[in-house]
């Protein structure tokens, strides 16, 4: 009688054991498609396209920075004082869309710097007319300037703007000839408003030659280049911003030398340092005390960090590209405190046209390089990042769960 009883609950115990360890090893595989992971060194980055100028038709000259919103890649190119528009639906076969131009008035779009993309608004900040720039790009073919604010000195302190940052209808404008960090309402895009500024090089400002920008958490990081320092600025009130923390220093041990690029993820910020040759890691949790933790210095990987210029973080890596190396590469951050090399490209025109490059996107698997020295758009792929997945390519097996169990992906 034991023994029939034993039988009989063994059967099903072990035919439920069976369909779980199914269950579980279709389900991991269903997740392992859906993530691309890094298998080998080899063939993590590659070449997939560019695009480059061959005059008045493509306004790429001196390509500088790049920011990718929706099916396409918006671009700055300081030589031609302009902002390009490439459909980039298909990465390997990016498509001329338009330009617009012009320094000095109506458009003040000369020495375009950097640019920032929120809905159908392009927000840039320029060097060479010390302004700040919003274009409307809802009809991507016929990009239209609708406001500026321009003024180098008091009271606009827009003299070389160099970057911009929008967060919360609020941009963030920093400009290396002013050393001055500017706050504006763009609530309502057609009619920007000047809310509040700190200006200053040195003790108690730390903006020299202000470089580079990254907002989060009610804090305004940025890099700047003449004060070989990242500032962190108290921002929730935007008419009376703070310095809350800074860190500063060239060489040993802060590596600073020429901040010009910084990003920040879970408290820990990314910084290009030129001068320095230098990716430094700082620790930002500490808004009043900020400071470096790691540095991998262009010597001790291969030379891949000559003059670094801007840095650019996705998933558990990050990217960096740099002028001197005509490079891009790739560290793993996994352990956010020391990054370690993964994979580099280099090299001017054909096949990776990385000729001194000045501006970086990661987008998916993608990567977008501006280049000044080849005036280009290049794209490459990784083997990194979320796939975007569609119902049609869920298994089986994962839509019935997550018809059966709620609490599934």
């Amino acid at each position: 009688m034991n023994l029939k009883i034993r039988k009989f609950f063994l059967f099903p115990l072990l035919y439920y054991i069976f369909i779980a360890v199914l269950i579980f090893v279709f389900f991991s595989t269903a997740l392992a498609f859906d993530i691309y992971a890094e298998t080998s060194g080899s063939g993590f980055l590659k070449p997939v396209s560019s695009i480059y100028s061959t005059g008045s038709d493509s306004y790429l000259n001196g390509a500088n920075d790049v920011f990718v919103s929706g099916n396409y890649a918006y671009i700055s190119a300081m030589a031609d004082n302009s902002m390009t528009i490439i459909n980039v639906s298909d990465p390997k076969n990016p498509v001329f869309e338009s330009s617009i131009k012009g320094m000095g008035a109506p458009n003040y779009l000369g020495g375009i710097s950097k640019l920032f993309v929120v809905n159908h608004f392009c927000f840039a900040a320029c060097s060479r007319d010390n302004s700040f720039v919003v274009i409307d790009c809802n009809d991507t073919k016929n990009p239209e300037v609708v406001a500026t604010i321009t003024g180098s000195g008091a009271p606009n302190y827009l003299g070389g703007a160099r970057d911009v940052f929008i967060k919360d209808n609020r941009a963030y404008v920093v400009s290396a000839e002013d050393d001055s960090l500017v706050i504006i309402d763009v609530t309502y895009p057609r009619n920007p408003k000047i809310l509040g500024l700190a200006q200053g090089m040195g003790k108690g400002s730390y903006l020299g030659g202000a470089s580079g920008i990254y907002v989060t958490e009610g804090h305004a990081f940025v890099a700047s280049e003449r004060d070989n320092a990242i500032a962190c600025y108290d921002v929730r009130n935007p008419a009376q911003p703070e310095l809350s923390g800074f860190v500063e220093g060239s060489g040993a041990p802060n590596y600073l030398g020429g901040a010009k690029s910084i990003f920040i993820k879970d408290n820990i910020g990314y910084v290009a340092s030129s001068k320095d040759n230098t990716l430094a890691v700082i620790n930002t949790k500490d808004k009043k005390n900020i400071k470096v933790e790691y540095s991998i210095t262009s010597s001790s990987i291969d030379n891949y960090l000559k003059l670094p210029q801007a840095v650019f973080v996705r998933e558990k890596f990050v990217f960096v590209i740099s002028q001197e190396s005509n490079s891009l590469a790739v560290f793993d951050i996994s352990n956010p405190s020391q990054p370690r090399l993964t994979a580099s490209l280099s090299g001017e025109g054909n096949p990776n046209y990385l000729g001194k490059p000045a501006g970086l996107f990661v987008l998916g698997k993608y990567i977008f390089v501006t280049t000044i020295g080849d005036d280009s758009l290049s794209i490459f792929e990784t083997n990194i990042g979320i796939k975007t997945i569609t119902d049609s390519e869920v298994s089986s097996l994962r839509k019935w769960l997550r018809i059966h169990n709620p609490y599934s992906i």
